[in-house]
Formats: structure tokens, sequence, C-alpha cells
């Protein structure tokens, strides 16, 4: 998958900093030494009261979950409400991706009842109730609480919840609204998401009908923020608290707003600043604040693995919402009868009966092991397309991780694009480029090794399936250049390409004239081998089956299709030999 930047890219590295920033902060102030004494002091039995209350929060939000999906006409059993729920977690918080956790378990409820709208509503309805509780305590809390909790930010926190809070029902709410938005934006992109969001809000509306619904909805929400409560005042026993259960009703709705502003990566940092601030408010030591803080994180991550491992082994309650139409499955009318290996990948792999992260994984990493895809993502969104002296450093320091081998020395340019990446080897001191593309999918037989010293050059793309590349030492790729092969393509040492050179160990099938040629597979004639010290003008073009001879020079814009011998100069289209550097 391309690493690209986005206009998002400046909104999600602000939050991170905000992140490191706030994080930085509060330890600072806790101290160090204060936080370890008082973590080492735990009492066990609380700590284990407070994780086993973990699965009952959830399972109280997926149980409202499921009534609504009810009152909609959308029927799931409790345990599947429940394993999209923690799946949900996985994406909040452990992987640091813009999806998150609520747009995932509505995708899958609405890709596997044609219900879309109903099932965003059923969603929306879930939070926005919780959301409506929580406010309603926060602010009586506040209230409550006014003398210890009386602070300007806090105030601002608060004011912006609400406000943020009266536009999302004026908007998804208010026909009315909608409809002078519809009459008034005239931009064609801009009215198809109104519409869509029409639909939304329709859906959302209906459920005026079952009162029921609606006030078992906000009947639950407040037996989850009680439950919600008890897990702070149960946490906070285990660091030896003086919290009063009081306090801890003041307390945690106050910090679940101040968590819900989207100013954090996944409230990171805003979260243990809140815990930090309000316990200290009450005159609890900031240590146990943040101790409590860090539990709450580390229990989440639990959830959240426990929901990535369900994930990845396809349980069958959520693997009917995530694989693809049954009919994708199926070889379309005209296709090639038989096992055909397909050109491309993606083609193979998509046509595959399994779910679309299974798909993602073996496209990207090659490996359906857990670990990998979140090690994988983690270095790629944080650092892939960071700028600068930053970027440049960590790539650096930890891009070798991703790859079968990297030898020191070893720089990446930003925004690079990898695929089954433990299958490439690098030497010392080599250079990839930014925006270079290195993918070795395929079997076991596919890999790429670059030798010490070698330059790929920015947008250089080196590609194989089954195949394999190999780069000899202080070899020089430029700009724009393309390998690709399902054989191999073997270069020498010293092996210099100008820019925008194509190198072929492959073609396309044609024989058949009554399946479409990318259906009719691929042949390769050897691979392409480039012995030293050779130079390939700009826009070489070298077809597969072609061994060119070491000291060898290609002319810019030849095309080689038959081997060339040592030493000798070669240009045109077909390339022809045009004289020798050997002397007579």
């Amino acid at each position: 998958m391309s690493i690209r930047p986005k206009k998002k890219t400046v909104s999600f590295y602000f939050r991170f900093l905000i992140s490191i920033f706030l994080i930085a902060y509060v330890f600072h102030k806790a101290g160090l030494g204060h936080l370890w004494e008082t973590v080492k002091e735990a009492k066990l039995n609380y700590l284990l009261f407070s994780v086993a209350l973990t699965p009952i929060l959830i399972w109280a939000s997926s149980w409202k979950w499921q009534i609504i999906l009810r009152s909609l006409g959308i029927r799931l059993s409790a345990g599947r409400c429940f394993w999209l729920y923690v799946v949900g977690y996985f994406f909040n918080t452990v992987l640091p991706t813009n999806v998150g956790g609520d747009v995932v378990r509505a995708y899958a409820v609405g890709k596997s009842t044609d219900r879309r709208a109903e099932a965003f509503s059923s969603v929306f309805v879930e939070r926005i109730t919780g959301l409506s509780v929580l406010l309603l305590m926060a602010i009586t809390a506040f209230f409550l609480a006014l003398r210890q909790l009386w602070n300007f930010w806090l105030n601002i926190a608060l004011i912006l919840s609400v406000v943020g809070y009266v536009l999302i029902l004026l908007i998804v709410l208010s026909p009315r609204f909608m409809a002078k938005m519809t009459r008034s934006i005239k931009f064609k992109a801009a009215r198809i998401l109104l519409e869509k969001l029409s639909k939304f809000q329709n859906a959302t509306l209906a459920l005026k009908a079952h009162r029921g619904t609606l006030i078992f909805s906000i009947l639950n929400s407040f037996l989850f923020y009680l439950l919600a409560v008890l897990n702070v005042y149960l946490s906070s026993l285990a660091f030896s608290s003086s919290l009063g259960l009081a306090e801890a009703f003041i307390i945690t709705p106050i910090v679940m707003v101040i968590t819900m502003i989207p100013v954090s990566i996944g409230g990171i940092g805003l979260a243990e600043g809140a815990y930090y601030f309000t316990f200290a408010r009450f005159g609890i030591p900031g240590a146990i604040g943040l101790s409590v803080a860090l539990l709450m994180r580390a229990k989440a991550l639990l959830a959240g693995l426990c929901g990535g491992i369900y994930y990845s082994t396809l349980g069958i309650d959520i693997k009917s919402e995530l694989d693809h139409d049954r009919s994708r499955h199926h070889v379309e009318l005209g296709d090639v009868k038989g096992d055909v290996r397909y050109f491309s990948g993606f083609e193979d792999v998509m046509r595959k009966k399994t779910s679309p992260l299974r798909k993602y994984q073996e496209i990207q990493i090659g490996n359906p092991q857990i670990t990998s895809l979140i090690k994988f993502e983690l270095l790629t969104t944080l650092f892939g397309y960071l700028p600068g002296m930053g970027g440049f450093f960590f790539r650096q320091l930890l891009f070798p991780l991703l790859f079968k081998s990297c030898g020191k020395g070893t720089v990446f340019g930003r925004s690079l694009s990898l695929q089954h990446s433990t299958k490439i080897t690098l030497g010392k001191r080599c250079v990839i480029d930014e925006y270079c593309r290195l993918s070795a999918q395929g079997d076991h037989n596919s890999r790429i090794i670059l030798g010490n010293e070698v330059l790929l050059g920015r947008n250089t793309v080196l590609g194989t399936r089954g195949g394999h590349i190999e780069i000899g030492d202080f070899s020089n790729i430029g700009a724009g250049c393309r390998l690709g092969t399902t054989s191999h393509i073997t270069f020498g040492n010293h092996v210099l390409l100008a820019a925008n050179c194509y190198i072929g160990g492959a073609q396309h099938r044609f024989d058949r004239l009554d399946v479409p040629i990318m259906r009719q597979g691929y042949v390769s004639r050897g691979g392409v081998t480039i012995e030293d010290n050779v130079w390939l003008g700009a826009g070489v073009i070298v077809l597969d089956g072609v061994t060119i001879g070491s000291g060898s020079v290609i002319g810019a814009g030849s095309v080689v299709t038959k081997s060339v011998p040592p030493n000798s100069i070669a240009v045109g289209v077909p390339a022809k030999i045009k004289g020798s550097r050997v002397a007579d």
C-alpha cells in the first residue's frame, strides 16, 4: 500500500504532538519516582476486580446496541454484538488509523444485512444516547463540585462538548436544517454526501416510533456510566487511594467528557492529564490519578488485542459481515477455466474466500500474524511520510525492523511503498529514495536482494511475484526506473541505469483468442541478466530473456530484445550493435 501524503497528515501529526506533549507533561508533574512507587504497591485483588469489570462494561454497551438494531429491523445475536464491539476496541486502541471502531462495526452489520443506513443509525443512536447521559452527569458533577473543579480550561472543555453535541443533533436530527443545507449547496459531491446523510437521518428519526427503545437506551446508558464510576473507584483502590465513591461519581463523567475532545490520538495524553488534574483537585496525589489512567489504558489495549485476535482468526460470527459477496469468489463468464495463475497478485488474493483483513495482510505483508500487522501499520503510519530530519532519523532507526535483513547505514526516503518486506534483503549503506516501491509478493521463492551501497532513485519500482530481483554492489538505479519479473532479474556490480528504464522479466500470454489477454496468465523466457559495469541510458527497455554482457553501453531510448555481448555499444529500436568498447 502506498504511503502517500494526505491532507490529514498535518492534523494527525498535530494531534500526535499534542499527545506526546501531554504525556511528557503529566509524567513530569507526577514524577517518575512517585509513579513507580504507586504502581509497585498496587493491590492485586483490586486490580483483578478492575480487569474483570471490563467485559461487563462492553456487554452493557453491546446489549444497548443489540436492542436498537432490533428496533430498526436488524437481528443480531448478543454474542455477535459483543464481539463486534470488542473488534471496535481493536481499531480504536491498537491501530492508529482514521477508521474508528464504530465505523467498523456499523460497516460489518450493514454489509451483511444490506441495510447500511440503519446500521450506521444504530451506532449513532447508541452513541448519542450515551453522550446525552454523560453530559448530563458531567454538568451535574461540575456544579456539585464547583469549588474543586473551577478551572478555565475545564470550563472550555465542557462548553466545547455541549456545543458539539448540539451541532450534531441539529445536523442529524433536524430535517428542516438538512433540507436548507441541501438547497443552498451547489457542489455535486457535497449534494451526494447530503443525500446519503439524509437516508441516515430518516433511519435515525424512524426510532421516534420506538419510545421503549429510546427509554431503554437512556436507562442502559445510566447503567453503563454507573459501572464506569465503579470501574474508576475500584481502580483507584488498587493504588491505595483515599478516593470515595461520591468523589468517583464526580470525577468519572468529567474525565470521560474531556477524553472525547478530538485534539489527541485516541485520547492519549488527554485522559492521563484529566485523571491527574481531577484527582489532584480532590487532594489525592496526581501519581495515583495517573496510575489509574494507565490502568484504564492497559485494560482498553487488552480488550483491543482480544478483538484483534478474534478479527484475525475469522470467528464465524464476524466472517459473514466482512467477506465480500459470494459472487466475487467465482470466475466471471469468459475467464480461463481451471488452474490459472493471474499476472496480478491482487487478482489471485481478491478471489479467495477470506476476510478483507486477511486479504490486506496477504497483499501487503505476506504474514497472517497480527503482531506483524501491528508492527507494519505502526511504523509506516507514524514514520512513513514524516518529512525532514525527524523522518530521516526515525526511518533509519526503525524501518530495518520491517525487512528480512538490513545493513548498517541504509537510509530511507519518505512515502515508500512496501509489500512482503520480510522477503527483502538490503545491504550496507543503501539509499532508498522517496516514493520508491519494493514488492516481493508471491510464494517463498519471491525475494529482492540489494547489495552494498545500492542507490534506488526517486519513484523507482522493484516488483517480483514468485521470482527474484538481485542487484549487485555499488549499483545506481536512476529515478523512475521499473523492474518487474516472475522469474529473475539479476544485476552485477557497478550497474548504472539512467532515469525511466524498464526491465521486464516476464510477459503475458496471448496465444488464445477466446480469452482476454489479461486472463491468460504469463510466461517467462528466462529472465534478465545484466552483468558488471553496464550503463543503460535514459528510457532503455530490456525485455525478458536478455543478457547484457559486462562493460556494455546501451543508448538512450533503445529497446533490447536480444542478448548483447560484453563491452558492446548498442542503440536503437530494436537495439543493434553499433560498436565495441574494446580497441581493435
